[in-house]
């Protein structure tokens, strides 16, 4: 089978490029990619055919901009309006566009406010895809498989355009919720019926367009703890530790992360003053400097390595995790650590954290009845206090668990071969 892909952020996703290299051993994958990337996807995906995705030019790309900032202003948003300005916000934050183009993104973004959601994501679709008519995808391509968020809304015009079979991978917990490109013209894939819910109560994506398939960014977690018995493990610290997890690379954010993190470090300091504060800073956050007070703190230590399995190692040792709403926190449950959402912000003085910690995502899957959730310093303190009497609570969430089991990526690649077959053949049958 021949299956075009059209997918984001393949470089810092890791498990993207391992499933796609999977994919290439019994099928031909052909790669749609930014032309900037095409050499280095190439590096990293070599039993891939890469295709560049050529930049619209001159009077098209003109129009583009305008159809963008059309959808920007008037675009119909997910029913979790909220979770959308805030990524927009952040998104806009971190953007290396020049400054003019920033300028009037954040206008365009405000200006959507007020005015009236009445274009479709279908719609903008139909609308680019009558650019550049000469653009044409290969008509040999069986099927396509696209990751969220889509990268280039051009390409995926053109693919919906060819009337082969697409499905669109929601790549993580918060996507359905955050973003407004959902088309009804694709087939969906999810982690687990939570998700599936939240395509159709969010997005309007009709119930049997959706096949739950499963995590692939967890497959490292299964990978991790299956090996445990042939692993010869070394503590990561010779010392006890509390595990906090930064979720955001919007400064605002961060700076109130670091506020409250200095609250939990001096608790930490006074109550186990043997103990330490382990951090991993967010790892897309690019001005480090935000966490510049944090290395101050004698009981305060920053995490270094990037690579999974020092994380997951981290958590497994840990006395417990904490986190602001980060996907960390959900990671997290699936060892034996408490995991703490923290929902201490102050929603007066700090309302930014405040609503971040209160996103549709985290209400919905970690600030239920049967989580674990901080909303207080003196229910900080009271657990630190248990901790020193030796006192720990286990709670991994068993719901969670249980929903979104883990599978390895060779699982998940079989799994998907044998979800897209099944829908072939009930179409055929209709």
């Amino acid at each position: 089978m021949k299956i075009g892909v059209l997918a984001n952020y393949l470089d810092t996703r890791k498990d993207f490029r391992d499933l796609l290299d999977l994919l290439s051993q019994d099928h031909h994958i052909v790669a749609f990619v930014q032309k900037s990337d095409v050499q280095k996807m190439g590096k990293l995906l070599p039993a891939v055919t890469v295709i560049p995705i050529q930049a619209l030019t001159g009077i098209s790309r003109i129009i583009q901009l305008l159809w963008q900032y059309t959808y920007l202003v008037f675009g119909k948003l997910p029913a979790s309006g909220y979770n959308y300005y805030l990524t927009e916000h952040i998104k806009l934050s971190n953007s290396s566009n020049k400054k003019w183009a920033r300028i009037i993104q954040s206008s365009l973004l405000s200006l959507s406010k007020i005015t009236p959601q009445i274009i479709s994501y279908d719609q903008f679709l139909d609308l680019v895809s009558e650019l550049k008519k000469s653009f044409l995808i290969d008509t040999d391509i069986d099927m396509f498989l696209c990751f969220t968020e889509i990268s280039n809304d051009f390409i995926f015009a053109k693919i919906i355009q060819e009337n082969k079979p697409v499905w669109t991978y929601v790549y993580s917990w918060d996507h359905a919720c955050k973003m407004k490109t959902f088309s009804k013209r694709t087939n969906y894939l999810v982690w687990n019926e939570g998700i599936k819910e939240d395509l159709i109560k969010l997005q309007h994506i009709k119930a049997e367009k959706i096949k739950i398939w499963g995590a692939t960014q967890f497959a490292p977690i299964e990978k991790f703890i299956s090996h445990e018995a042939n692993r010869t493990e070394k503590l990561p610290y010779n010392f006890q530790y509390i595990y906090f997890g930064f979720a955001t690379g919007y400064n605002a954010l961060a700076r109130q992360e670091v506020k409250y993190c200095h609250q939990i470090a001096t608790h930490l300091k006074t109550i186990l003053p043997d103990w330490k504060l382990v951090i991993r800073p967010y790892p897309f956050q690019k001005n480090k400097n935000i966490y510049a007070s944090l290395t101050t703190l004698p009981n305060v230590i920053f995490e270094e390595s990037t690579l999974s399995d020092d994380k997951f190692l981290k958590i497994k040792h840990a006395k417990a995790f904490l986190h602001f709403g980060t996907t960390m926190g959900y990671e997290a449950i699936y060892f034996d650590t408490p995991s703490y959402l923290l929902d201490i912000a102050d929603q007066k003085k700090d309302p930014l954290l405040h609503g971040f910690v209160h996103q549709y995502q985290n209400d919905k899957y970690l600030n239920t009845s049967d989580s674990l959730v901080i909303k207080s310093y003196d229910e900080l303190i009271n657990i630190f206090e248990n901790f020193a009497r030796g006192q720990f609570r286990h709670c991994p969430n068993p719901k969670i668990r249980s929903d979104t089991p883990l599978h390895s990526l060779p699982v998940l690649a079989e799994n998907l071969m044998s979800i897209i077959a099944i829908n072939n053949t009930n179409l055929l049958a209709l």
